[in-house]
């Protein structure tokens, strides 16, 4: 039997591989065990994404629930992952199953457990989940006997919609029409960033909004690399903005006019500096290890925290939860904000770049130049390296014993180990090495205000591991 194991946000598989039915059984039963034994008289929202089979999933998992007597509401239509958080909220239930792989290959399906707060499950909670599993796993299922009395259909979408809408500010948009072109990728965002546009009076063009579950060809992740259609539409049409959700749309994607690519870093401190300047502060600002330090030095001028999680969004929900953070972000293309769910939302990141690009009436690189000359400049970039798992192993081991008093001429000015190895450099450079827990692959991240000397940061850094 293979083993279930649970990642930085859930359980992922490849479908009639790991990621079968008996699977998909026992996590719901371990999920229908945990929450029978944290919450009285519990009740659990079931989502699913447009992945082959993700319906049919779904509904076993609802059928598991029901046969422990356990209430259950289950969307009648794909959702976004988003958008069951935000239900969980609204609806004060115990708990949300979203059946999804998010930005995986098509060939992936997946489970998360959103909790009652509306953010992902943090570790205590998986590892309670993840010990059920094992112990179903040793000691078999028993047969399902549903209760189909306790399984209700729901749809959610205007809801969230509404609410979401009730963040963005609608003045920013009156007396002005933009044209922006949205790309769902095929996935979970289809009729919900371009409705939300349409309702504050733009002109909008959808491309790949339709059921798919190959997703193109393409990863369904809103990068460079996986929004060529996009790119070519944008620059023989006129628009101004592109905007894009990945499988689930807890992941944005931002281009310019002229076909640019705005980076996940960027729109998180674009989000950020236009925030405090039209929201208001607050305590602080959230961001992970290996997102951007443009976030520390707009934090310093407004005299906020920037505090540094480790990768996952889970740490970045409890600093949304907990101290009082006006948005909190991860390079990989997830933010939220102060008075939403804390679970990364693209749908609400999208909608806040429209209204920035609305109120500035500038576009999004014009937007982040006038920051630039503020703050300055930084460069970033993310390498992986996939290796063998005996290069693997020697790798970690010299992370652990990294000693190097210099890397690329600039003197290393501190360690941090929490998440992986993080080196400080003279003049704001730093660089993050973190192994992937699953593969045999090494992601080192840098950056700095030299894009040159960013190069040769990571140029050393990859020698001096062997890769």
């Amino acid at each position: 039997m293979k083993k279930i194991t649970f990642g930085t946000d859930g359980w992922r598989g490849i479908i009639a591989d790991d990621f079968t039915f008996d699977n998909v059984k026992i996590v719901a039963q371990a999920i229908a065990e945990y929450v029978s034994e944290v919450y009285e008289n519990p009740t659990i929202i079931i989502g699913y994404d447009y992945r082959f089979h993700s319906e049919n999933f779904a509904k076993l998992c609802a059928d598991v629930l029901s046969s422990n007597a356990i209430q259950v509401f289950i969307s009648k239509n794909p959702i976004p992952t988003p958008a069951v958080a935000h239900a969980v909220v609204k609806k004060g239930v115990s708990g949300a199953i979203m059946i999804t792989a998010s930005h995986n290959p098509y060939y992936y399906n997946g489970i998360k457990f959103i909790p009652h707060y509306g953010g992902p499950a943090n570790t205590q909670i998986t590892d309670k989940i993840v010990k059920n599993v094992e112990r179903i796993q040793k000691e078999g299922l028993g047969s399902l006997n549903p209760d189909e009395k306790l399984i209700e259909y729901f749809d959610h979408k205007e809801e969230y919609i509404n609410d979401v809408l009730n963040l963005i500010d609608k003045k920013a948009f009156e007396g002005k029409t933009l044209k922006i072109l949205v790309n769902p990728m095929y996935g979970c965002g289809i009729g919900y960033v371009d409705e939300a546009l349409k309702k504050l009076g733009c002109e909008v063009k959808v491309i790949n909004n339709w059921r798919d579950p190959l997703f193109g060809g393409h990863l369904p992740e809103p990068n460079l690399e996986n929004m060529k259609d996009l790119l070519e539409v944008i620059k023989s049409e006129k628009f101004d903005l592109g905007l894009a959700t990945d499988g689930d749309a807890d992941r944005f994607g931002v281009v310019n006019p002229d076909g640019e690519y705005i980076s996940a870093n960027e729109v998180i401190f674009m989000l950020a500096d236009y925030l405090i300047k039209t929201r208001g502060k607050a305590s602080s600002i959230a961001r992970t290890v290996a997102t951007t330090s443009m976030l520390d030095r707009i934090a310093e001028k407004h005299n906020m925290r920037c505090i540094e999680t480790p990768v996952g969004f889970k740490y970045i929900a409890e600093c949304l939860m907990k101290e009082d953070s006006l948005i909190g972000g991860e390079e990989s293309g997830g933010l939220s904000i102060k008075g939403h769910v804390p679970e990364k939302d693209g749908i609400l990141a999208d909608l806040l770049i429209a209204e920035a690009v609305a109120k500035l009436q500038k576009p999004p690189r014009e937007i982040l130049s006038d920051i630039e000359s503020e703050y300055g400049k930084l460069y970033n970039k993310r390498i992986d390296v996939r290796t063998t798992s005996q290069k693997k192993e020697e790798a970690l081991t010299r992370i652990k014993n990294f000693s190097k008093s210099e890397i690329a001429g600039l003197k290393c000015v501190e360690y941090r180990t929490r998440d992986g190895l993080k080196v400080i450099l003279e003049n704001g450079s730093w660089f993050l090495v973190r192994p992937s827990g699953t593969e045999d692959l090494i992601r080192i991240y840098g950056e700095s205000p030299d894009k040159k000397k960013l190069e040769e940061i990571l140029l050393d850094v990859k020698g001096y591991l062997g890769l």
